[in-house]
């Protein structure tokens, strides 16, 4: 995590405690209702930060944020694309053997739909990752539908039906974009583990990222392109660092799998809940 995410996060944190402390000081002092008071609304303020903002944290249980605790396997993700670097990212890839999960922009898309269709022929993954790349933390239920809409339409406009998933510009959830999910039948994607490729700290250091404490079901967060103003775009590490993040994860024993291996489960899961309360 960067660290202005991680002081922002300390900042919360000392924030909220401060105000329980408080809120235990006025129930101490003969004020319980106040302090009730302070003390509820600060939990719900805590839960609703961590709603919008904690890409593990789900009130609504509905996000894929890992994969099963089965057999060990592990989805390769790239965000942003497509761009220049996607073709090198996509050749690591098929000398690796290895299908990953590609989530795009819908403005990339429109200028590089050939880029496109060349992940989708080459056994890959393609979903949605909003039009341009906005935040829709605080983007209204129209905006938050034009972001899907268009995103849809111009992956399909290069000739590709993108798979049913969206992951959330930098993980960031308004609350009118889960009633826009489900009205379009797409389900939100976390990651279990965010690489920073777009540091740029070479290929190697990408790869130890990835690579370490590994668990079953993790999703990693990689790039293919760059939708940040201010970042290098380049993309070439993380191209470079794909045989190595395989390797590692190979000789652990993982098997690499793209989203809808994890999405599957759950779905079926969630039709044999529906029709057990159809029954009951």
């Amino acid at each position: 995590m960067p660290a202005r995410k991680r002081l922002a996060v300390a900042l919360a944190v000392l924030g909220g405690v401060a105000l329980l402390g408080l809120a235990a000081r006025l129930a101490l002092e003969g004020r319980p209702g106040p302090g009730a008071a302070l003390g509820l609304a600060t939990v719900a303020a805590a839960l609703a930060v961590l709603q919008a903002l904690w890409v593990p944290f789900d009130l609504t249980g509905r996000s894929l944020r890992r994969g099963p605790a089965g057999p060990p396997s592990v989805a390769l993700t790239f965000d942003d694309g497509p761009s220049d670097d996607t073709p090198a990212v996509l050749d690591a890839l098929d000398r690796a053997g290895v299908r990953a999960t590609f989530f795009v922009l819908g403005e990339a898309a429109r200028r590089a739909p050939e880029r496109v269709r060349e992940v989708a022929r080459r056994g890959h993954l393609v979903a949605l990752h909003g039009d341009t790349h906005a935040k829709l933390l605080l983007a209204g239920p129209r905006r938050v539908g034009a972001e899907l809409d268009r995103c849809a339409e111009a992956i399909r406009a290069a000739g590709v039906e993108p798979a049913p998933l969206f992951r959330a510009p930098h993980g960031f959830r308004g609350p009118f974009l889960g009633p826009a999910l489900r009205r379009r039948g797409l389900t939100l994607v976390g990651w279990t583990r965010g690489v920073f490729d777009t540091e740029r700290p070479g290929a190697e250091v990408i790869a130890a990222r990835a690579s370490r404490r590994m668990r079953p079901g993790e999703i990693l967060l990689l790039h293919d392109g760059c939708a940040t103003p201010g970042l290098d775009p380049r993309r070439d590490q993380t191209a470079a660092a794909v045989p190595e993040i395989v390797r590692r994860w190979r000789e652990a024993g993982y098997a690499f799998v793209t989203l809808d291996a994890f999405a599957a489960p759950r779905a079926a899961a969630g039709g044999a809940g529906a029709a057990a309360r159809g029954g009951a």
